[in-house]
């Protein structure tokens, strides 16, 4: 089942005389939600995308965040353990450089401050190398939003913008700094980035092609994607909203990416290169290359592609065979759905008594 649950909620809080709203995204962290104070610099916006609230040309009202008002906000309400981190990011008010440099005064602040918890910070498109080595310093996690995964939909839904300079070569420079100041001691900070589904005509295939790159060969921590749903006032308000399981199945695709060691090359696409949305994709894939896997010789790798079989219930039957029947796999967090695929036949052969 896709996941309705409200993420968001707003909280109030006072300094002095003045009143702030504060609003609260739950995000997933280490199996439990945490809150995550989330907000824009500004939401004043020199671009004009075609798909966005914050377009330069739509009519709607602008706020902004003072850098030093950002922070007293930000650690009031840390202090009072309302909230566990700082999610941040900006439309472009001026230029990249002039967004991003009021990003670094205020996370400088609040460090200076004594505030400790998570910071997420976004870079902005064209942002400067120096601009994004500083930001790298000084947060946990910095990303950038690729938005679509070619050009040919960046020149469709983004005027202003180069996708190969302003965005991809931004992405590298990114990845290589954080690299660098990892291996230096000097940050914790991970990359990540988020692509929008359904605006543009991007398919699947071009989508996970992307997401696989970033994380196989820039080591990103997460990819992200928000399911199109049409703006008033925009040159997209009377599009379709895009099917959210479609965002999902992206979601399960990236997640075997990440985690189980999937190809983009690995996924099974229906004529105009998608996932099909009513199944699993690890299931779509196995089903095609009939799978079937000798529980008691498979190696770790094979036993993570069965559908039902995860991380830690690969590991509990690798401590744990020879595995003679179901019910023992069952035992052991194996689900119903995977035993299609597995072969309970023959048993690893690492007992002595074997040959007596």
């Amino acid at each position: 089942m896709l996941n309705k649950r409200q993420k968001w909620r707003f909280l109030t809080t006072r300094i002095g005389d003045d009143k702030y709203t504060v609003p609260i995204y739950e995000a997933a962290g280490k199996g439990r939600c945490v809150p995550l104070f989330k907000t824009l610099m500004n939401s004043h916006c020199a671009n004009d995308c075609k798909f966005c609230a914050f377009r330069s040309e739509r009519r709607e009202l602008r706020e902004k965040w003072e850098p030093e008002e950002l922070a007293r906000v930000a650690m009031k309400t840390w202090k009072e353990r309302r909230i566990s981190g700082l999610f941040l990011s900006s439309g472009i008010l001026k230029d990249s450089d002039a967004t991003v440099e009021r990003e670094i005064e205020a996370v400088r602040i609040l460090r200076k401050s004594g505030f400790t918890a998570y910071i997420h910070t976004k870079i902005m498109p064209g942002t400067s190398l120096d601009s994004i080595k500083q930001l790298v310093e000084i947060s946990d996690r910095v990303g950038i939003n690729l938005e679509f995964p070619r050009a040919e939909h960046y020149n469709d839904m983004k005027i202003f913008l180069d996708f190969r300079q302003d965005i991809m070569r931004r992405v590298r420079w990114l990845a290589n700094e954080i690299s660098k100041a990892q291996k230096q001691g000097k940050c914790k900070a991970g990359l990540d980035s988020q692509m929008v589904v359904g605006a543009a005509d991007e398919n699947d295939k071009q989508i996970l092609q992307v997401a696989d790159w970033l994380y196989h060969k820039l080591t990103a921590r997460r990819v992200y994607f928000s399911s199109f749903h049409p703006v008033k006032n925009t040159p997209l308000e009377n599009k379709k909203s895009e099917n959210r399981w479609r965002e999902y199945r992206l979601y399960q695709s990236s997640f075997l990416i990440q985690k189980y060691d999937y190809h983009w090359k690995d996924f099974v696409f229906d004529d105009f290169d998608k996932l099909p949305v009513e199944k699993d994709p690890k299931m779509v894939i196995a089903q095609q290359n009939e799978l079937k896997v000798d529980v008691n010789n498979a190696d770790y790798e094979e036993l993570i592609r069965v559908p039902g079989i995860g991380i830690k219930t690969a590991k509990n039957i690798l401590e744990n065979r020879p595995i003679k029947n179901s019910q023992r796999l069952h035992q052991l967090g194996v689900l119903n759905r995977a035993l299609q695929f597995l072969d309970l036949k023959k048993e690893k052969q690492t007992n002595l008594n074997f040959w007596k």
